[in-house]
């Protein structure tokens, strides 16, 4: 079973619609890719994924992104909207979790 996943996000004040597949999980590692197969980022970017990473040191669990794009020239903008992005969800998660306990 493919698992579909759909979101948008805003960058450069432009609101952009990400339509991704898991592409791997490595249970061994704690991480999960994210591959897009349609949508904004595409039209702008030649090659687009997102790795999940999560990790365990003393008490804490530390969450790590990797995003990888090729910019088809020096012209298309790096993804900076997409990390501050990612940083607001993993807070969010963070203070979900936190308030559940």
């Amino acid at each position: 079973m493919t698992t579909l996943f759909v979101y948008s996000f805003p960058t450069e004040g432009k609101e952009r619609v990400s339509k991704q597949i898991i592409e791997s999980i490595d249970e061994e590692k704690k991480s999960i890719t994210f591959k897009e197969f349609e949508g904004d980022m595409l039209h702008e970017y030649d090659l687009y994924k997102i790795t999940l990473h999560m990790d365990a040191k003393d008490d804490r669990d530390l969450v790590c992104w990797t995003i990888e794009y090729e910019r088809p020239n020096e012209n298309t903008s790096e993804l900076i909207c997409l990390m501050e992005f990612l940083v607001g969800l993993t807070k969010a998660i963070d203070d979900h979790h936190v308030n559940m306990n």
